[in-house]
């Protein structure tokens, strides 16, 4: 019975030593673990400073105006604070003008632009291809929709196919020609466009 005791008295001992040896180890381990983390903190912090550093532009604009210096503020009428329909963000230059396209310092092929352009000739006014009048009044209808447009006048209907909408409007505007204008300013621009047009033809 004696002996029966001391051995189990020996093998608890043992049990604790190797326990407390064990713990020993883990905590050493663990010292080490985090010298070699420590260790590293100045070297990413010295990778971090030779990163370049990004700054984000959020201007939309910004490449546009960087060469289209003259218009750089020409944005500064109605379309200066109006939000796009269908994107919800405010109007910037590729919205109205389309795709800059990789040629864009050779002719500008796909860059939408507006200016004034009917499709029957007059004396004084020129023809231009009703594919660009259609392909510019379709860029202002994405956003003025046509029943508001008609609701404002009829004659929008009328002018949709054969007159641009840079015609009567001012694409850039500070102030829009067409906003106030008296009806007898309205009815002599009619006068003046059809005759000049009828002029033509007689002239054939």
């Amino acid at each position: 019975m004696g002996i029966y005791k001391m051995a189990v008295s020996a093998f608890t001992t043992l049990l604790v030593v190797i326990g407390i040896a064990g713990f020993s180890l883990n905590v050493a381990a663990d010292s080490e673990q985090q010298d070699a983390t420590t260790a590293n903190v100045p070297h990413l912090a010295s990778d971090s400073a030779k990163q370049h550093v990004v700054t984000f532009i959020r201007d939309r604009d910004y490449a546009c105006t960087q060469c289209h210096k003259d218009t750089k503020d020409a944005l500064l009428g109605a379309h200066a604070n109006a939000i796009h329909a269908q994107t919800g963000r405010e109007v910037g230059c590729v919205d109205c003008h389309s795709n800059v396209g990789e040629n864009h310092r050779d002719g500008a092929a796909q860059v939408t632009k507006f200016a004034p352009s009917q499709s029957i000739a007059g004396t004084q006014k020129v023809a231009a291809d009703p594919l660009w009048i259609k392909k510019q009044n379709e860029t202002c209808t994405n956003c003025h929709e046509p029943d508001d447009l008609r609701e404002v006048n009829w004659t929008h209907d009328v002018h949709a196919l054969d007159l641009s909408c840079a015609s009567c409007h001012n694409v850039h505007p500070t102030a829009d020609p067409m906003k106030g204008i008296t009806q007898s300013s309205k009815i002599k621009m009619c006068v003046d466009c059809h005759a000049d047009q009828t002029k033509a033809k007689a002239a054939k």
